[in-house]
């Protein structure tokens, strides 16, 4: 996230990197746990960074339709290209540390589709 930001939209690195470049400590009653990852949950930044993130992968695609919010994905096209999209999509989210949740995971395709 930090990356993207400074390769995308330099002018919030600065911000960003004071925000993020170390663990946050979260109360809990006696407990203190620390946060190592993603965006803090209400910032209202973290949605701008993650979508800022996730945008290259998503014009990389071939689908005819793409449509992200958040992390939200839908893709529309041949069921070919759909297929190899989701691919790419398991192979690239991994390297910036994101995983496709299978339990949401769903394709709706014309009876005709082959």
């Amino acid at each position: 996230m930090l990356l993207s930001a400074y390769n995308r939209v330099t002018e919030l690195y600065a911000h960003c990197r004071s925000a993020y470049s170390q663990s946050s400590c979260l109360y809990f009653g006696p407990y203190i746990v620390l946060t190592e990852e993603d965006g803090q949950q209400g910032d209202p930044i973290g949605p701008l960074l993650f979508c800022n993130t996730i945008h290259p992968m998503l014009s990389y695609l071939e689908a005819s339709l793409k449509l992200g919010y958040l992390d939200d994905v839908n893709l529309g096209g041949t069921v070919k290209t759909v297929a190899l999209d989701v691919e790419e999509i398991i192979r690239a989210g991994s390297e910036i540390g994101l995983s496709l949740n299978v339990s949401k995971y769903g394709l709706i395709a014309h009876k005709d589709s082959g």
